[in-house]
Order: C-alpha cells, then structure tokens, then sequence
C-alpha cells in the first residue's frame, strides 16, 4: 500500500478511533436496570431465536420485545418496577417467568428457562412445529430453512426463496437485482466460478438461514449496487459430536456428483467445525454469435458457432475453530481452502459476409485447462462487555485467488499455409487483506448504537503469454487498491414504530498499470454513505418498512484488466481500466401481512452505470468490454406470498414487474433506452403427501426485457422433485428433475452502435438429481456458548466463456 494512501486512511481514521473508543467507556446514567436470562430445551440444551416479551406486572402490556441470541442469551433494559417475560416460539409452549423487580443499576438474572415441545395430531399425521419460515426486520427478510433441499446444494435452494431467481448459468439476483454473497456476515471473494462451486457443493442441510438484504444499512460495505444474501451456517448448540453427510447424483446429456461431510465437536471451551465439499459436474455450452458491423454502406456480418464440452470439479475443505477464553469472550479461527479443475473443448465454425460477398468458411479449435486456488483465513476477537449489551468485534482477515488458465488453440482456414496453432497463457492472481472493528452499544428505551472502521488492501497481478509459429508476446496488468472506512448507526426498536440512521464513509485509493503498454492511471476519492429505515406497525398483523440508502459499485478487479481474453477466433472479450464506478441511489417501500404477504415499490438511480459494448477491432474481429453509461433509472412493483397455507402445503411465490431506462455516449455512440415493461414470477409449492413423503415443483418465467444495451427474451421452466424422510426424521432422500420441458432459454440481442450482436446460448439444463442426507450426533446436557467466524469480500470475478 502506497505510504500517502496510508498516511491518507490514518488521517481519514483518527475521528472514528476516537468516537469509537470514547463511546466504550461512557455509561448511560439514568434511573434503569437489566434483565438477563438464558432459554434451553428439555435437555437444557440453548434454544436460539427464542420470542421474549418484557411485560408490566400491573396490566400485562407489553414493554419491550426481542429475539435471543443465538447461544439463547437475552438482555432487556429497562425502568425500575415490577415485571414478567413470556417467551414463545413455535413448535414450543409458551412459558411465562415469575415476577421480578428491576432495581436502578442492578442485574435481575433469571437463568435458564426452559421450553418444552408441543406436536399437533392431524389426520394422523404427526406434525412438529418448526420456526417461521419467514421473519420480517426493518431491513431484511430473514429465510429459516427447517430442512429445505434436504441436502440439496445451496445452488439449488436458492431457487426456493423469497425473490431469489437463479439462472441455470448460475446467476443470481434477489427482487430482480444483482446480489454479493455473503457467508456468516462477510462478503465472499471469489470469482463467480469458485462462488458457483462453492454453493454447489454445500449441503443445504449445514445451513441454518439465509437473509435477504435488499437495501443493505451503512453497517455493510458499500460496493455493490445490488442486495446482499447472506448465508449462515450452522454452529452446534448441543455438546458433544453433530453433523451431517450428504451425497448426490445426476444426469443430463453428462454426469454430474456431489458429496460431503459436515462435523460440529463442541466441548465445555471449545466448539470445532468442519466441512467437506465436493461437486464435480460436466455440461456442454454452445453459442450462436451474429456480429454486424457497420462501416459504411454495405455492413459486413460475422457469424460464430461455438459447440464446447466442459468439466468442472470443485472441492472447498473448511476449518473452524471457537475458543471461549472466558464466559464473555471468545476467539474464533477459520481456514479455507478451495481448489477448482475446469476444462474446456471447443471448436468453433466461422463465417463472414463482406460488402454482400460470401467468404471462405474457417475453423477455431479451443482447448483450455484451468487450475484456480483459493485460500481464505480469519481471526475473530469476540468480547460481551457487559451484560447490558455492550460488545466489540475484531476481524483479521486474508485471501488468496489465482487463476491459471493455459489454452491450445488452432486456426483452420482450409488452406495448409494459413493454419495458425497457438498457445496462450492467462493468470490471474489477487490478495486481499482486510482488517475490521465493530462496536454495539444499547442505550435506554430501546435506542442502538453501533459504529465500526474497516481497512482493506488488495493487489491484482495479470499476465498474458501468447506464442504462435512466428511470433510471441507477453502482457503484464498490475492493480492495487486500498479502502478505508468508518461507520456509525443509531436505532430505536418501538411497540409501533422502529428505526434505523446510518452513514458510512468510505476513501478509495487505486492504481494499474499495464506493463509494455500504455495503460497506466491511479484514482483516489472519498465518499459518504448514508442509509435510512423505518418500520411501522400498522396493526398486529400489518406493517409499512421504507429503506433508502446510497450505494456504490466499484469495477470489479477483472473489469479493469485491459488483456483479451479469447472466445473464438474474431470474438474477444477484455476489461476497461477507464472504467469508472457507479453511484446508485436506491429506496423501496414495502407492505408486509402477517409475515406471509409482501407487496413492494422499489426505485434505484444509477450514475455512471455500467454498461456492455461491442467495438470491432480489425479482419473482422469484435471485442466486447464494459463501458460507463451517463445514467440509468430502475423501477419495479412486486408481490412476494410465503406461508404454509395448510398442514400438508406450503408455498413461496413472487413476481415482479421491471423496467430500466438508461442513457449514454458510449465509444462515441448515443446510446439511448426507454426499456420497456418486463414480468418476472417464481413460485415453489411442497405439498406433503404422508408424514415423511412430499412432492415440489418449481416454475420460474423472464419475461422479454432490455436491460441497458442487451434485449433479452422470454422463456419459462419448471422443476420437479420428490422427497422422503426416515429414520425418525434424520435421513431424506430427494430427486429433482430440472428444467422438466427443456424449455430455458438465453437468447439476447446486444446494440453497441457500430456493433450489432445475437447471442444465442444453449446450457445442459433438463437432468435429473439424487440427493441423500444424514444428520447424526447426540447431546450432552453440560453446555456452555457458541459463536463463529467466517471471511471474505467481493470483487475478484473471472468469468469463463
């Protein structure tokens, strides 16, 4: 990191540093006490996410409501006077305290409270009450999973929540927007090849909950202009050895393999975790180009065939650890591996029309090899201040990614003297080191305040080797990039009424340079993020929740890199080191019933917003890379309706109507869209058949859309899955058959001007998949806390064509 970007983040931090630790030592003086108090079950095991109401003696009014943690711990602060809680959640009975006086100053314990199992006998089948599938935050929707996908990859499952809509070539958006992964409250950074991995080889059964964040508060990084899903993992609440094995198969036009194992040791002051992935699955993916340049009267058309075969093998080893240095106290540690074999062979048939004169066809043979490595480590400092609530967080963290991607590839022109072999070498390697500190302090009444700094340096070194019969070269791309940021919020939790203020600030200080080239620039600018949201309770059962913040997505890391990078013989693609960040100002209003229905208006305004362009380059060659657009406007109206409608039927479903507009002089072209009205819906419906036998479909539909430069059209598929459990619940087996008609389709039209391109792309998407899992593992009644750490950021994305 350079030392004026250093001396710059150390001016930047020094307010924070000093709020942050001056609010440490100061203590609220007022006339209030504390209430504490730990849930366990009927085998005194911690019970998490537990409903705990704080309600007067007098008349039994509710006074404060909260959720325990997830070691089942709850704090409540509180006036002086005579109180009880009333602790409910489902599938438990609800229980109520003895009444206790709170005294100025002083701690009311209650210890463990335990809760007791209820189970409801329906037409003889035995349901047990599970948590919510659906709870509603000011901020956030926050999905329980209760078994969902029984071990089905987390890829798979993403499909099935509120306004998630996976792509069969694994894009992901939540409520029609793109998103950032996170897993267990920090951002991933691997590129979207590892990422896909990754979820596809993770069992769903090691997950606890996702939380969807559509407008994320100034306590999350700022980058990305879309919403974030964050992925939590389980951690063990019952002493002694838990887990969980999984396996999987399937087949489409290849075969395709998953499997892993996943283990929870937790003793009186340790709890380990450990977790092994593997996915491994061979696709084919063509493409149909159409490229037509203009460059005069007579436009010249280029066409590209491209029929590959391709193989990918993921394997993510994951190792934990938590140490409870203390009963407030705990350190956490955490390592990550990945390792990724992916393999392409393609062959690619040419044809050119120039000034209307048909041209001799030609060949592009592609064969490529791939070896990615990623390694990701953390270190966690967790300490609980007081029992009033106060706590501090440290991060330290590392990644690694390298990509090395080695490629043989053959023009045939029919002509033995104008076949030209070639080899051509790409890495690319980032490292990332991050540093973070987080602050929570409750203040009386319900009020919340959190501040937090954070300081990240990465640097990304690119090469390209290119060798042919007469010539070679080599290019070098160097980029580095350091961020500084603080961040405060305040908040207040109310009977009716709840809110949340923020502002974060963020320095970015970076600079490239291409080596043997001219490419050389460096960027340095602060700017502020604030964030609003409210959450008003119209009645018990109705609310209104608005969020509006101001969000910022940086060009990701391969998006800057100036090297080509080969699709057949005359369609490149390559980065822009001119590009510049969008500034996005977001807002959505939300209507929520009963935790079941949700109806919302969103709105985002982007400036400088990213755009794809195609410019045509020389013999007929194309190459596709992202440019600034001066703005863009996006608006959507949705509807989302999740509920277990009856015993035997739950549902998820949700549609969303778009539209984008944008503007902008892009490599000297106006380009101009109104877009134009687009429906999008998903549903998911189980219905269960008997007490361990359930059936499920899933039904996506796009509508046609044009989204910035791209027209995409409409397509619609369906998936289908049976599912059984035995063993007293703890085995399940599941087979899905995807994309049940063949009826996906990924077929866009790109106008760039001078440029214009059909894609039309073809994916293995109808197979059949056999997923088998198995919880095992007993208790321990002895039992003491819980806690986790995980890693990572954002931005390094390769993208494999």
């Amino acid at each position: 990191m350079p030392f004026k970007s250093l001396k710059s983040a150390s001016l930047f931090f020094l307010p924070g540093f000093i709020l942050l630790f001056s609010a440490m030592f100061v203590s609220a003086q007022d006339n209030t006490g504390t209430v504490t108090g730990e849930v366990v079950d009927e085998n005194s095991v911690s019970l998490p996410f537990v409903q705990v109401t704080l309600k007067s003696s007098r008349d039994s009014t509710k006074v404060k409501a909260l959720l325990a943690n997830d070691k089942g711990q709850f704090v409540f602060k509180a006036a002086t006077g005579k109180y009880f809680v009333e602790l409910k959640m489902m599938g438990y009975g609800t229980v109520y305290s003895k009444v206790f006086n709170v005294v100025s100053g002083e701690s009311s314990e209650l210890g463990k409270i335990q809760l007791n199992p209820i189970t409801t006998q329906l037409a003889g089948v035995n349901i047990s009450a599970e948590l919510p599938f659906v709870e509603r935050r000011a901020d956030k929707l926050i999905v329980n999973l209760n078994g969902l996908g029984s071990g089905a990859p987390m890829m798979e499952v993403m499909n099935q929540l509120p306004g998630v809509v996976v792509t069969p070539d694994d894009r992901i958006t939540l409520n029609g927007k793109s998103v950032q992964i996170y897993m267990d409250g920090k951002a991933t950074t691997l590129s979207s090849e590892a990422l896909a991995g990754l979820l596809k080889g993770t069992s769903s059964s090691a997950i606890q909950k996702v939380e969807l964040i559509a407008q994320p508060s100034a306590k999350y990084d700022a980058a990305g202009n879309g919403a974030i899903i964050n992925i939590i993992r389980k951690r063990n609440y019952k002493a002694g050895l838990n887990g969980n094995i999984y396996v999987g198969g399937g087949n489409g036009t290849f075969g395709k393999a998953n499997g892993g194992i996943n283990l929870n040791y937790k003793g009186k002051a340790y709890n380990l975790l450990l977790n092994l992935d593997y996915n491994y699955n061979k696709y084919f993916y063509n493409s149909y180009i159409v490229s037509t340049v203009f460059n005069g009267d007579m436009p010249s058309q280029y066409v590209s065939d491209v029929k590959s075969d391709r193989t990918n093998a993921n394997y993510t080893p994951n190792l934990g650890i938590d140490f409870y240095l203390s009963k407030r106290t705990t350190l956490s540690a955490s390592v990550k591996p990945g390792f990724q074999h992916f393999s392409r062979d393609g062959v690619a048939d040419i044809y050119s029309t120039q000034a209307g004169v048909a041209s001799t066809q030609s060949q592009f043979l592609n064969r490529v090899d791939i070896r990615a490595t990623n390694f990701s480590s953390g270190l966690r400092l967790q300490h609980q201040i007081d029992t009033v609530g106060r706590e501090l967080t440290i991060d330290l963290d590392y990644y690694r990614y390298g990509n090395y991607n080695d490629q043989n590839n053959r023009s045939i022109a029919f002509d033995p003297a104008l076949d030209l072999p070639s080899v051509i070498a790409q890495d690319r390697v980032f490292d990332i080191y991050a540093f973070k500190m987080d602050y929570s302090h409750p203040l009386k009444n319900g009020y919340q305040l959190e501040m937090g700094v954070k300081t990240s340096y990465v640097n990304s070194d690119n090469s390209n080797f290119y060798q042919d019969q007469n010539s070679s070269q080599t290019d070098l791309f160097n980029y580095d990039e350091s961020i500084s940021a603080v961040y405060l919020t305040y908040g207040h939790t109310g009977k009716a009424f709840s809110y949340l203020l923020g502002v974060r600030g963020e320095y970015t200080h970076g600079q490239g340079e291409q080596q043997f080239g001219t490419n050389r620039f460096t960027r340095s600018y602060f700017q502020p993020f604030p964030s609003l949201h409210f959450d008003y309770k119209i009645t018990k059962n109705q609310n209104l929740t608005l969020g509006i913040n101001k969000r910022i997505e940086r060009p990701g890391y391969e998006s800057l890199n100036p090297l080509v990078r080969i699709i057949s013989s005359n369609n490149l693609q390559q980065g822009n080191p001119t590009l510049k960040p969008v500034i996005a100002y977001n807002a959505d209003l939300w209507y929520g019933f009963k935790n079941a229905l949700f109806l919302g208006l969103t709105y985002s305004y982007s400036l400088d917003d990213f755009t794809s362009v195609s410019i045509p380059l020389q013999d007929g060659i194309t190459t596709t890379l992202p440019g600034n657009a001066d703005y863009s406007n996006y608006y959507t109206l949705q509807a989302m309706y999740g509920k277990q409608v009856l015993p035997w039927w739950y549902t998820s479903s949700n549609a969303i109507l778009s539209k984008r507009s944008f503007k902008g002089v892009v490599n000297g072209n106006l380009l101009e869209s109104d877009g134009i009205a687009s429906l999008s819906a998903t549903s998911y419906n189980s219905f269960s058949l008997s007490k361990n036998f359930s059936v499920m479909f899933l039904f996506n539909y796009r509508g046609k859309s044009v989204d910035r430069t791209i027209t995409n059209q409409a397509f619609a598929y369906l998936t289908a899955g049976v599912r059984h459990q035995f063993l007293n619940k703890r085995a399940s087996v599941q087979l899905n058959f995807m994309d049940v008609f063949k009826s996906y389709r990924n077929y866009y039209q790109q106008n760039s001007g001078t440029v214009q391109q059909l894609w039309r792309n073809q994916f293995e998407t109808r197979m059949a998949k056999l997923n088998f899992s198995y919880n095992f593992g007993g208790t321990i009644k002895t039992i003491k806390k819980s806690n986790g750490a995980e890693d990572e950021k954002k931005r390094s994305t390769v993208n494999e064509n």
